[in-house]
């Protein structure tokens, strides 16, 4: 795969009283239904569960980190002409070889990026070549670093009085492409896989004083990169957390709804009770898939308004076309794979080439689908 046009997620209260109200009629989120009915229990106000452990998704948040901010040391118009990519370097960190990552903890994990990835959009195989095209236009631009060397069949670097960026030759950002990318295929896919898949993990036998399906549902929550405390404290949001936040949140109350079902769930698990489980994932995924529409017109909304700046106007498309294509890896998904198909048409094979008219289009087209009002993102 490249990520590019077609080529290439205090006092403890009562779980009936945090469950009551989850699902909603919101366009693709679960029908309104009567609240699952089943034992008391109380649930923490954060997500400080016996024994939990979700480190192994956290460490690969941190490789996530560590590659990206490799590709955006060159995204400066007076970049030192020696800060280039290094496509080795981004290879041994999708795959953890060589100690290349500045924590000795990254590093003897055990853990990689790659093996977690899925394959569609070509994703596991594909970003080995993405790495080595990206690191030889950086090389390219870094013979005139504040020179605008790209344009439409040519990659390097585009420039605007806010940023500086590498693109391919149809424009599409090569950070955006491994950021959003990695965010589809390893993080989202990943986490919705888990959740939809929760009811059948083992949640009878205990090892180190966890089940199977406890130990599963942590890995998810690991995943969306949030504080235990979110959303009382944001400090250190990481990927999907940090775009739950903001005005995605202002728009559609993303972080308290989540963050309610990731604790919900996980104490409905460990009380196995497996309706209430149901319900947080339910709500969930839901939310969730409602953040990676949210924050995509948030990007449409901003190319629109930068149209005039080339690298505003890329970065802003690059954003919008992961996160559509980040759609395509959750099994639980509500979108239909012909509405992501109408998505990336109103894209196009060149972003050079996209018009305000289709970038309304793809505004349109999210809002409707998920009962979004566009005008407060």
């Amino acid at each position: 795969m490249r990520l590019s046009l077609h080529k290439s997620l205090a006092i403890a209260i009562p779980v009936a009283l945090l469950m009551g109200s989850c699902k909603k009629d919101t366009g693709p989120e679960p029908e309104t239904e009567t609240t699952p009915t089943g034992p008391s229990y109380y649930v923490p106000t954060t997500y400080s569960f016996t024994s939990m452990d979700y480190s192994s998704s956290t460490t690969r948040l941190a490789m996530l980190t560590e590659m990206v901010g490799h590709i955006r040391a060159t995204h400066t118009s007076t970049v030192d002409p020696a800060a280039i990519i290094d496509a080795q370097k981004l290879k041994d960190m999708y795959v953890n070889a060589n100690n290349t990552f500045t924590t000795t903890g990254a590093n003897t994990s055990g853990l990689q990026l790659k093996d977690k990835a899925s394959n569609f959009w070509l994703a596991q195989t594909g970003f080995d070549a993405l790495f080595d095209e990206a690191a030889s236009t950086s090389t390219f631009a870094a013979a005139t670093p504040t020179t605008a060397s790209a344009l439409s069949g040519t990659a390097g670097k585009l420039i605007s009085p806010s940023r500086a960026i590498l693109v391919d030759a149809n424009g599409l950002e090569y950070k955006e492409a491994v950021e959003k990318g990695l965010m589809g295929a390893v993080l989202y896919y990943q986490a919705t896989t888990i959740l939809a898949n929760i009811a059948t993990y083992d949640n009878t036998v205990v090892t180190n004083s966890t089940t199977a399906q406890e130990r599963a549902w942590d890995e998810a929550f690991g995943y969306f990169g949030v504080p235990v405390d979110f959303p009382t404290n944001t400090t250190g949001l990481k990927f999907w957390g940090s775009y739950s936040n903001g005005i995605v949140n202002s728009a559609i109350s993303s972080n308290s709804t989540i963050m309610n079902a990731w604790l919900s769930g996980r104490a409905a698990i460990t009380n196995k009770d497996d309706d209430r489980r149901n319900a947080a994932k339910d709500v969930v995924l839901a939310t969730w898939e409602k953040v990676v529409a949210a924050k995509c017109i948030n990007y449409m909304k901003g190319a629109k308004t930068n149209f005039a700046q080339a690298a505003d106007r890329h970065h802003n498309l690059s954003e919008g076309i992961g996160f559509v294509k980040a759609f395509s890896y959750n099994p639980s998904k509500t979108i239909t794979d012909a509405q992501i198909t109408t998505l990336l048409g109103y894209f196009g094979t060149n972003l050079y080439n996209m018009s305000t008219t289709n970038i309304d289009n793809v505004i349109n087209s999210l809002a409707t689908i998920f009962n979004l009002d566009a005008s407060k993102l």
